[in-house]
């Protein structure tokens, strides 16, 4: 039987693991998924154009003033710097296309590349590989949200933690600030926020759990709800 601390990237902020070889190698698979999109989309002297943009706005995004993000803790400037430069890459993707149209072609690439088996995270098999699937999964999270703390990438309040939920209130989030200096907090929805309404669901309906949030930062909502819990016999298992 395994054990959920054996299990990959147990403990790790996503300021970690985004940055090894799996989490590159996941990023440019989304990345030549949309920008397969855009060709379609714009033709090949529309692509460069955007990519000029985007550059620009990478530019201007690296240059500005981030010590407020650093007076909370998260020094971690080659992070901070994919994050900027994933920003600003939607930013100019919504400037080209049109805010709407450019969060459902980013939200489309991720339908088709975030599945249950994403680099990101064990695949539901290693949990249930530790005998109690959900219960491996929800200390696994718990876990990585205490990382995300101590790594200054959230501030968050534990809800819940019982043997049938996890719920986890974010009360900030780095990816969230990082689009709000940019211009709009909204942008870290549809690349950020909306890989965990896609993965989440799939990898809890193995372990007999659901994944439940009403609201984001980045859409408003005062913070970002996570619960991760076990289903009832009879009950709908996602939502």
């Amino acid at each position: 039987m395994k054990k959920v601390e054996d299990l990959k990237n147990y403990g790790k902020p996503l300021s970690d693991v985004m940055l090894d070889s799996e989490g590159k190698k996941h990023s440019k698979r989304i990345t030549s998924t949309v920008i397969s999109e855009l060709r379609r989309e714009l033709g090949p002297i529309g692509i460069i154009k955007l990519m000029l943009k985007s550059r620009k706005e990478t530019n201007l995004g690296k240059a500005l003033d981030w010590s407020s993000i650093n007076e909370r803790g998260m020094t971690n400037r080659r992070f901070l710097n994919a994050l900027i430069t994933q920003t600003a890459a939607a930013k100019a993707l919504a400037d080209t296309v049109g805010k709407d149209k450019a969060s459902n072609m980013i939200r489309g690439s991720l339908d088709q590349t975030v599945d249950i088996t994403a680099p990101l995270y064990p695949p539901p098999e290693d949990f249930k590989a530790c005998g109690d699937g959900f219960g491996a999964f929800r200390k696994y999270m718990k876990e990585q949200f205490k990382a995300h703390a101590n790594a200054h990438l959230q501030e968050l309040d534990i809800a819940e933690d019982s043997p049938r939920a996890l719920s986890v209130n974010v009360k900030y989030c780095v990816w969230c600030a990082v689009a709000k200096k940019l211009g709009d907090p909204s942008l870290c929805y549809p690349g950020s926020c909306y890989w965990d309404e896609v993965y989440f669901p799939k990898a809890l309906a193995e372990l007999g759990g659901r994944f439940i949030r009403t609201g984001t930062l980045a859409t408003g909502a005062p913070v970002c709800d996570f619960r991760f819990e076990l289903v009832s016999k009879g009950e709908a298992p996602t939502k």
